[in-house]
């Protein structure tokens, strides 16, 4: 029987037997000491499998040995599993023990050489920097025009300046307005109602390092004409009053002159110590024949002539430092003898206040402490409070603000004569005390291009001036003196600007008052109302066209001439106007001005009627 071992390629083992072999062969057969040394290994590992081989093994051989012409093949497949035997390693490392040691030790250094190399330059060609264009200054400019219709009138106007300097700047101006004409009155009677302004000022500035040195002076000139009366004036005996006054009867001429000098700074930083203070004079002069003047002792010169002159000194000093400033105004008046009481009159205002202001917050805190003496009385101290907080609540488009404060405000006789030229001569009024004013408001701006403020304001004033007819110095009530009343006074204002293309302009303003005096029976000559709307239009420069509304709404007079009426209603007005502009060329322009284009008769005050339309044309021509 012969045994034989074959390998393939899968490692497995087959064991083939066959009966030529001898039984001493098979047992010798190098295969089958290698098979059996293998089994022999893996006894230890599987010892049954192993007993089950050898077994079956013999039996094989012996039947082998019976049947001698018998073959069988024995394949035996099993896995083929390499090992490796453990080796035994060594734990213990080398180590070297030596008492002498070596520390090398290094000397370097850099030699740092420059290696030149070769940079050309390219020149480059500046970059030109264009100034801004600046306007063309001309050296000065004329103006005249001439008006036609209920009451014609001239316009004269001249102007002159330096051109740009940075040393100093210098000019002057002169303005003639008359007007000459008639107007009706309530009974049909056309009486001349004339009047004419001419103005000169000269100004100039001299820059400093770090201020400027300015001045002004100037005079002007006013004639009014007393030409409203009450047409029911009667005498005593109930004749009524002849008024066929001459002109020079009504006729009233005013003069005015002032001056003034300051320095100011010009620091660009906020946080400097920013200052501002001026010395002015104003004098004001009114001269009529005495014999229009009832109870009047004349001048011991024997002029003839009533002389009123008023002569006022200002001075005005203002600190900032944008944290911490103060305000102080001065103000001496001293009227000449022909002024029946408050001949000299004295008052001071000074206001220190703290400011706090970031993007977000502005909040100003102060007092005013104010000193005054009116003609022989005592000198009279009043303390008001000033404050005025606002804040953002989002960035320029909705600011409310709130404050409070309280002034005084001299009257003086050149600023009644300002506001109604038909006043009693040396008429002298005392300071009106706004003890206390509070307002809250909001303002913004929407877009780029609107805008708007709302504001409302309560106040309440002692010695509140108003205008009513004069009954003692004249029986037919041309002239106007004032009375005084405290006030308690309420409005609420509101602007908006807006500007839809950049060739046009929209502008209303409208204010609200309402009054509560405290004896007089109505504010006398207050409005209830104003409106004021402008609308201007640029044609590419060449044709600038302006529309303005005005309005004013009912006002109360007082009378005297009534007994069972106490007031008379001067009703509201509308007035349109409209002015053209063609600039034929950059020096030369022609314009047209239309006044009251609805004709509208109304009265400004009590007993005298306005002119109603007027046009004017005339031109400019820039020097």
């Amino acid at each position: 029987m012969k045994i034989r071992i074959i390998k393939q390629q899968n490692m497995r083992r087959f064991i083939n037997i066959t009966p030529e072999s001898p039984e001493g062969d098979f047992c010798k057969a190098p295969e089958v000491i290698g098979f059996l040394s293998g089994i022999g290994g893996g006894m230890a590992k599987y010892p049954v499998w192993c007993f089950f081989i050898i077994c079956h093994l013999s039996l094989v051989t012996s039947f082998a040995q019976e049947k001698d012409n018998l073959n069988r093949e024995l394949v035996l497949v099993r896995p083929y599993e390499p090992s490796v035997t453990d080796a035994q390693k060594i734990s213990t490392l080398p180590s070297l023990k030596d008492s002498f040691s070596i520390k090398p030790a290094f000397e370097y250094s850099i030699r740092s050489r420059r290696i030149d190399t070769r940079f050309d330059v390219s020149p480059i060609a500046p970059a030109k920097l264009q100034p801004l264009p600046q306007p063309k200054l001309y050296h000065g400019y004329i103006k005249a025009g001439a008006g036609a219709g209920s009451i014609p009138n001239v316009l004269g106007e001249a102007a002159f300046n330096t051109l740009r300097s940075k040393d100093y700047a210098a000019g002057g101006f002169f303005k003639y307005n008359g007007a000459t004409g008639k107007v009706k009155l309530d009974n049909g009677e056309k009486v001349f109602a004339g009047n004419t302004d001419a103005v000169g000022k000269v100004y100039g500035q001299k820059f400093l390092h770090s201020a400027i040195l300015y001045g002004d002076a100037g005079a002007s000139g006013t004639t009014a004409y007393n030409y409203g009366y009450n047409t029911r004036a009667v005498d005593a005996a109930g004749i009524p009053i002849d008024t066929s006054f001459a002109k020079g009867d009504i006729r009233k001429r005013y003069f005015f002159a002032d001056a003034n000098i300051g320095i100011r700074s010009s620091h660009f930083k906020t946080e400097q110590l920013n200052y501002d203070l001026q010395l002015g004079y104003k004098y004001a002069h009114n001269k009529l024949d005495d014999m229009y003047v009832p109870n009047y002792v004349p001048d011991p010169d024997g002029s003839g002539y009533v002389k009123y002159n008023e002569n006022a000194v200002n001075f005005k000093a203002q600190l900032d430092n944008n944290m911490f400033g103060g305000n102080v105004n001065f103000d001496l008046f001293n009227r000449s003898n022909a002024f029946d009481s408050l001949r000299h009159n004295f008052a001071v205002d000074i206001n220190p206040w703290f400011t706090l202001d970031n993007d977000s917050i502005r909040l100003q805190v102060g007092m005013r402490l104010a000193m005054y003496k009116e003609g022989d009385g005592n000198m009279q101290y009043k303390i008001y409070p000033k404050m005025e907080f606002q804040f953002t609540l989002l960035k320029d488009i909705f600011i409310p603000f709130v404050g409070i404060d309280g002034y005084l405000r001299p009257n003086t006789w050149r600023s009644l004569v300002t506001e109604n030229p038909f006043i009693t001569p040396g008429l002298a009024v005392p300071l009106t005390k706004t003890k206390l004013q509070v307002y809250a408001g909001l303002k913004g701006t929407l877009t780029t291009k609107l805008s708007y403020y709302l504001r409302a304001d309560f106040s309440t004033s002692e010695k509140e001036c108003f205008f009513v007819n004069d009954t003692s110095y004249s029986r037919v009530q041309n002239y106007f003196t004032v009375v005084t009343d405290d006030l308690n006074t309420f409005s609420l204002k509101g602007e908006l600007y807006f500007n839809p293309v950049e060739s046009l302009d929209l502008d209303i303003k409208a204010t609200y008052f309402s009054y509560q005096p405290s004896t007089e029976r109505y504010a006398w000559h207050k409005p209830e109302y104003t409106i004021e709307f402008n609308a201007k239009y640029n044609l590419r420069n060449k044709i600038i066209t302006n529309f303005g509304i005005m309005s004013i709404g009912k006002r109360y007079a007082k009378t005297f001439y009534d007994p069972e009426n106490e007031y008379s209603i001067l009703k509201g007005v509308i007035d349109f106007n409209l002015g053209v502009e063609y600039r034929y060329t950059k020096s030369l322009s022609f314009f047209l001005k239309l006044n009251n284009l609805s004709g509208t008769k109304y009265y400004r005050w009590n007993f005298y009627p306005s002119q109603r339309f007027n046009a004017m044309v005339g031109f400019t021509y820039s020097l």
